[in-house]
């Protein structure tokens, strides 16, 4: 079988890739065959000097930037719900940190964390190469829901950009907007304080025509206040452009001891700059 992954610049940079592999994961009777994989790195949470490696296995292949930020992978499942294992192996060798996503578990539940679960055995451990097997000795059971799975993988893993996480963001091609951000950034303050109020109805109105599409989902509404309390606080617009129909943001955000850098990708639909992409990453202070 062959596990195939995507090309993805950013904190967590994903390399294409076709690997000789098998996976497999058992949820509630049902088998899924998990024939994609994603890899990149990322931060340890622990010790911000510190690099961990991730590793992604579905039954369906994501959007290729299905790993740069927390958003990026909650907005694909709501898009389109999958199967998979997700991992986060440090410098260690140790798993630290796991999620199962399944159409198959019960409780209303679409993915659990799954740490303390997972093992990993490897045979190849670099900065830019990572292979093994992720696998659980035994079948587990979280509220009812029964899992197993396990995966035989080689992966290659494309380091983090060594570009300072404080970095002024180069204004992206196209042509520069003005200082205050211009329409875009300012269609983009009102999307925020939509979100911020809750006004599902309103921000159908302030997003793409694509992303109100996922807001179709019966899982959205549930999901609506994890995404309100995940957005960043006290954004603040550094530099864009635009390009024909299509305007991008480099935003920064503060919170506590976290500072996060975001891209906001705007397009023009009906005459009005609506939202249709944020990522971001953050750092601890």
């Amino acid at each position: 079988m062959s596990l195939s992954q995507s090309v993805l610049a950013g904190a967590l940079v994903l390399f294409s890739f076709n690997a000789v592999g098998d996976g497999t994961l058992k949820v509630n009777g049902k088998t899924f065959k998990l024939n994609h994989a994603y890899s990149g790195t990322k931060e340890n949470p622990f010790d911000k000097k510190k690099t961990d490696i991730v590793i992604l296995f579905t039954d369906t292949e994501l959007p290729a930037d299905v790993l740069k930020d927390d958003f990026a992978l909650m907005e694909a499942q709501m898009k389109k719900p999958f199967n998979g294992v997700f991992a986060e192996v440090d410098g260690d060798k140790q798993v630290i940190s796991g999620q199962i996503f399944s159409t198959a578990l019960k409780k209303n539940m679409d993915q659990f964390s799954s740490s303390g679960t997972q093992k990993v055995d490897l045979t190849a451990f670099t900065p830019t190469h990572i292979a093994g097997k992720l696998y659980m000795s035994k079948e587990d059971d979280f509220f009812e829901n029964k899992y197993f799975y396990t995966v035989d993988f080689d992966l290659p893993v494309t380091p983090r950009s060594a570009k300072p996480a404080n970095a002024k963001p180069e204004v992206p091609p196209g042509k520069a907007l003005p200082p205050d951000g211009g329409d875009p950034r300012k269609a983009y303050d009102a999307y925020r304080k939509i979100l911020a109020a809750g006004d599902m109805k309103g921000l159908r109105n302030m997003v793409s025509s694509e992303r109100a599409k996922s807001m179709d989902d019966p899982d959205f509404k549930k999901m609506f206040p994890l995404i309100q309390a995940m957005e960043p606080k006290n954004v603040k617009y550094v530099n864009g452009s635009t390009d024909g129909d299509k305007a991008t943001l480099n935003v920064t955000a503060k919170d506590a001891n976290e500072t996060s850098t975001g891209t906001v990708t705007m397009v023009k639909q009906s005459g009005k700059w609506k939202v249709d992409n944020e990522s971001w990453k953050s750092r601890s202070e």
